[in-house]
């Protein structure tokens, strides 16, 4: 299902882009095809941060994920996320070194700030409220009708409300005059303002969004962690993005004590304890994370940021941008992780990004699809092969191919599944090159 719309013009590698951005999105690219350059954008868009506070620019952010350079006069950028109901709570343009960004939040906190310079032409901003508040209750109201009704304090106010929204005697421009006039309180722009940041508070899933960037260079989060404020104080040239993640790592490495690493191995596992990091081997056997396998040191941010992440803002919309994670991964490894995040990033309001070189991520991703078609007729049957969790919806899926700074989908909808091109391309190639040197 399209959550948001993505159009990229002259940024990078970026020449003409244009993408629909689902629950799950997968790039796929060589190197520099701008993979991660969509990805860095989309945690950019979807962090509540760069969404709600006029203070951070979108210069700023291009810089923390160095790809400021990228930025040429002709850039055209425009996002807009839609939700399942069908607003916009978000909405981003560039044009002409131009930038706007629109959220609820925003709107709310510009009519505070007109409302307190004198001599305000009040019936202006009333109007303006109303006309925005009227359509964000009636989505409150389709999402949550019981939740909506809180805003009411008492029982009679609440069944007078009830009896006119169900007979439909409200019209969508009188939702708020006739909340109003059931709290019994004046018209005023502060009221109106009242009612919007209720509804703000009540709908954090409609209104509040959070990225957990995780970046290819994961390897070196685990060092980054425990030399956090030394890095910052002394001004040490690191990339803001991975100075970002770092702080994330360390809230996790201090929160998520204990880690089954089945994905590796049934026998290993992660724990901390003190101030360091230990793969366990078996009961008695422990090493330092710091010198254990490549493929550990990389998987193990994505597993702790991911559960550290459950501990968190439920109620937020979470984009998780899992770059690269079949790095240092045996392809069985690779699937396994697979299944792991589609199961974990994917349910009340996560969504997942990902970009990828690895035919094996492709074909995994292919497997869990199917298994979501096979598992509507025969769910027992299928689930003892996938289990149910790791299903993936191809409704809530996508894939492109990223190519001379542009985007191709590699989907096919009508099948539900990714292009089976794409992921025999490779070891076609690599059959043609074996079949001419046996022909020498």
């Amino acid at each position: 299902m399209e959550r948001a719309k993505l159009i990229v013009k002259n940024f990078g590698p970026l020449k003409d882009i244009e993408i629909e951005v689902r629950e799950m999105v997968t790039f796929i690219g060589a190197q520099a095809s701008g993979k991660s350059t969509l990805a860095k954008l989309l945690s950019i868009f979807e962090d509540e941060g760069f969404r709600s506070d006029d203070r951070i620019s979108f210069e700023d952010e291009l810089k923390k994920y160095n790809i400021f350079s990228y930025l040429k006069k002709d850039t055209f950028i425009s996002y807009d996320n839609i939700n399942y109901i069908g607003k916009s709570p978000f909405s981003f343009n560039l044009k002409k070194g131009v930038f706007s960004k629109g959220t609820a939040q925003r709107f709310l906190s510009l009519m505070k700030e007109v409302n307190k310079i004198q001599d305000t032409n009040q019936k202006k901003i009333v109007e303006a409220l109303k006309k925005s508040l009227g359509s964000e209750l009636k989505d409150c109201l389709l999402n949550d009708y019981k939740r909506t009704l809180t805003i009411f304090s008492s029982k009679n106010q609440k069944t007078k409300f009830d009896n006119e929204f169900i007979n439909n005697t409200i019209s969508t421009e009188n939702f708020v005059d006739k909340i109003l006039e059931i709290l019994e309180k004046e018209k005023t722009p502060i009221n109106y303002i009242e009612i919007y940041e209720n509804l703000i508070n009540l709908f954090p899933n409609l209104y509040l969004f959070d990225s957990i960037y995780i970046p290819t260079e994961r390897n070196i989060l685990q060092i980054i962690s425990t030399n956090i404020l030394g890095l910052i104080n002394n001004d040490i040239q690191i990339p803001k993005y991975l100075l970002n993640s770092g702080q994330e790592y360390e809230k996790a490495i201090n929160t998520i004590k204990e880690l089954p690493l089945s994905i590796i191995d049934k026998k290993i596992k992660y724990k901390r304890e003190g101030k360091t990091s230990y793969i366990y081997h078996n009961e008695n056997e422990k090493v330092d994370l710091l010198e254990s396998a490549s493929g550990l040191q990389s998987i193990i941010p994505i597993l702790l940021l991911v559960e550290y992440s459950k501990t968190l803002k439920e109620e937020y919309n979470f984009n998780f941008v899992v770059e690269e994670p079949e790095l240092n991964l045996y392809p069985k490894a690779q699937h396994l992780l697979i299944q792991y995040l589609v199961k974990n990033c994917l349910f009340d309001r996560k969504n997942l990004i990902l970009t990828t070189h690895s035919p094996f991520v492709l074909a995994s991703i292919n497997n869990l699809l199917l298994a979501y078609d096979k598992g509507q007729k025969n769910p027992k049957e299928v689930n003892k092969i996938i289990k149910k969790e790791s299903w993936l919806n191809p409704k809530n899926f996508i894939a492109y191919e990223l190519k001379n700074g542009k985007a191709k989908k590699i989907m096919n909808d009508k099948l539900g599944q990714i292009a089976e091109n794409m992921i025999d391309g490779v070891s076609d190639n690599f059959a043609d090159e074996f079949d001419k040197l046996l022909d020498l």
